[in-house]
């Protein structure tokens, strides 16, 4: 016979070409599940006798389902010697015994099979016990408001306010306006430059008057005020009312930011004020009232339709937070999964932090209770999360070689090259559409997130969605990256530290950055100037402009294009507005180089040899016609020479 097999057990080989009962049946296949790597596999059970039988069983019984065993396979060679064509773990999740046969279905690939069983299971990972880098992180520049309802003796529900003023004397009188801070004020909750307050009513000079506001930091402010204002005597004479609004520093001295004058009848304002304020100083909004004799005892100031509200930018200190990179959480995943003393490694394709300052290596991943600062903090996570970024995000989709798992980019999995020419000699062919691969729209991005804060308006990392412009199936096909990249996301996680024993509904949450070295440290990768972009509030600090959704499309555009040329934008949920360097997140999508078809053929040859690149084309004519095709699966016998099967995705039909 030219092939033989043995069972291995607790180290120790055991004849077995004698007690393998269904030589003839059993089948080594090629696959690829999802698009991506080849994988080996088997298609039938093993049947043992015998010994092997009495060897299989006792091991079940004493080790139970922690069984262990393999199956290797030899074939010889012209010097009759024998080379190994493979080896296998079996499975003994699929253990059967007739008291004659024992049945067993074979794992090709252990790795692979440990993946498949536990890549759903979510692991919590202390960020302490992870290898992380310190990114210098100094946020996003917000806009701010203090929103301020006016005080006084009487409110009326028509909405006309007034102050009352009793305490009066000859000539000119300086007063307060009395203004109070509203609850739904949006104020920075971190280091905030400016500091506000109620402001009582006081008089009558400008040494007794309330400020509203204190300056902590050098700030620009914009003083937003809309109001009628008119004065009501009761006895007496208003000669003219002034409308002021000035800053003071630590020294008394008075500058003059603006003023407003009537002779005490209707008057209408609408402005913007901009004030510029150093560290130290103070703002007041007072009313200066000039009454002529004889003097009155009773005076209403009257303000219908007042609006305040006082706005401003600001930006945090920088914070330090921890970052993992993505090899790092792949193999601490790795190591998870398989919790054995084998080793497993796991590698990502041209990924390079020191080197490249593309998408995927200046990408470090950063748990939300990292962003946060809480202590022990941990990130959440599991393998199928991991994979679902990585092909979303960079179009890197997972290949399990033996003990090791390599993610690389689609494209690569699909060679030009054609490494195998079955010629003419094929059977039994049969050519067909895989309707799966048609899809009627595809949405990318990430899942919606509600701030409570009007800044969460400019977020533009949420989910796009397209047509293809077909209407034959309907399918979707769903780019949508578990982990986060939207940037306001993040800022609002940093601006609640100091906030330990609070839970937030983000805690669990798995975000990504992009990051550029700052010496030992990391910081904040900002890859386009202001002028490259528009529609944001603050383009000069945004960040993780490459995980946009249309960056994720043209990481996938090619397998995009197996169904369509191009996708036609229908909706957003986020900021549609955003334009990167000219481009608009809304644009329509183009899809050229498609990686292949949506078509599948099916034929069988006598060619029994493996191709020499699972990646690369298979080749064969058939009635004038030469088609190309990558391998979706590749059936073979290993001991009986009987025909192989082949199903080929298309990439080309020739005439």
């Amino acid at each position: 016979m030219y092939f033989r097999c043995q069972i291995l057990i607790n180290g120790i080989s055991y004849e077995a070409t004698d007690d393998l009962k269904n030589w003839d049946d059993f089948e080594l296949a090629y696959k690829r599940s999802n698009y991506d790597g080849v994988i080996r596999s088997f298609s039938t059970k093993f049947e043992f006798v015998n010994r092997s039988y009495e060897l299989l069983k006792e091991e079940f019984a004493k080790n139970y389902l922690s069984s262990k065993a393999g199956i290797a396979f030899y074939k010889r060679n012209n010097s009759w010697n024998w080379d190994k064509i493979f080896h296998c773990t079996l499975d003994f999740g699929t253990y059967s015994e007739d008291g004659m046969v024992v049945s067993i279905n074979a794992v090709d690939d252990n790795l692979a099979a440990i993946i498949k069983a536990k890549r759903n299971i979510l692991y919590e990972y202390p960020v302490a016990d992870l290898y992380t880098r310190s990114l210098n992180y100094d946020g996003l520049k917000f806009q701010y408001e203090a929103k301020y309802v006016l005080g006084g003796s009487t409110y009326e529900s028509d909405g006309v306010q007034y102050v009352n003023i009793t305490s009066i004397s000859s000539g000119t009188n300086a007063y307060t306006i009395p203004i109070y801070k509203l609850s739904n004020s949006e104020l920075p909750p971190l280091d905030s430059p400016i500091i506000f307050s109620d402001a009582q009513f006081t008089g009558n000079s400008l040494e007794e008057g309330v400020p509203f506001a204190e300056a902590l930091a050098d700030v620009h402010v914009d003083f937003n005020f809309t109001t009628d204002y008119y004065v009501h005597v009761y006895q007496g004479v208003v000669n003219s009312i002034k409308l002021r609004v000035f800053k003071k520093d630590s020294g008394g001295a008075i500058e003059d930011v603006w003023s407003h004058y009537s002779d005490g009848f209707y008057k209408y304002i609408n402005e913007i004020i901009p004030i510029d304020l150093i560290k130290g100083q103070k703002v007041y909004f007072m009313m200066e009232l000039t009454f002529g004799a004889p003097i009155t005892n009773n005076v209403d100031v009257v303000f219908p339709n007042f609006s305040l509200g006082i706005s401003f930018m600001s930006r945090i200190n920088t914070v330090n937070i921890d970052v993992i990179s993505p090899i790092t959480v792949l193999g601490k995943l790795l190591d998870s999964m398989t919790d054995s003393t084998e080793t497993y490694s796991g590698l990502i394709d041209d990924y390079d932090p020191r080197m490249s300052m593309d998408r995927l290596s200046t990408s470090y991943i950063m748990a939300a209770e990292s962003a946060r600062g809480l202590p022990n903090a941990k990130l959440y996570t599991s393998y199928k999360k991991f994979c679902d970024w990585m092909e979303a995000e960079f179009g890197y989709v997972p290949v399990i070689n033996e003990n090791t798992v390599t993610f690389m980019h689609r494209d690569k999995l699909f060679t030009s090259t054609v490494v195998k020419d079955l010629g003419t000699e094929i059977n039994d062919y049969e050519f067909s559409v895989n309707d799966s691969l048609i899809y009627s729209s595809v949405k990318v991005g990430y899942d919606k997130e509600d701030y409570d804060s009007v800044n969460g308006r400019d977020e533009f990392r949420f989910t796009n969605e397209f047509s293809t412009g077909l209407n034959l199936r309907e399918n979707t096909l769903s780019l949508i990256s578990p982990y986060r990249a939207d940037a306001y996301g993040i800022e609002f996680l940093v601006q609640k530290r100091g906030e330990d024993t609070t839970d937030n509904d983000s805690d669990n949450d798995v975000f990504f950055v992009s990051c550029d070295q700052d010496g030992v440290n990391l910081k904040l990768y900002r890859a386009y100037t202001p002028s490259q972009l528009s529609g944001l509030l603050s383009p000069e600090t945004m960040f993780n402009f490459q995980y946009s959704p249309r960056f994720m499309l043209e990481a996938n555009k090619k397998y995009i294009g197996s169904c369509t040329g191009m996708l036609k934008f229908t909706s957003s949920d986020g900021n549609s507005d955003v334009a990167i360097n000219g481009v608009k997140e809304t644009d329509d999508f183009p899809t050229s180089g498609r990686l292949f078809t949506v078509s599948e053929v099916e034929v069988k040859t006598s060619d029994m040899s493996t191709p020499s690149d699972l990646t690369g084309l298979v080749s064969f004519s058939n009635k004038g016609e030469i088609i190309t095709g990558y391998i979706k699966q590749m059936s073979l016998n290993v001991a009986k020479e009987k025909a192989a099967t082949y199903t080929l995705i298309v990439k080309e039909v020739k005439s």
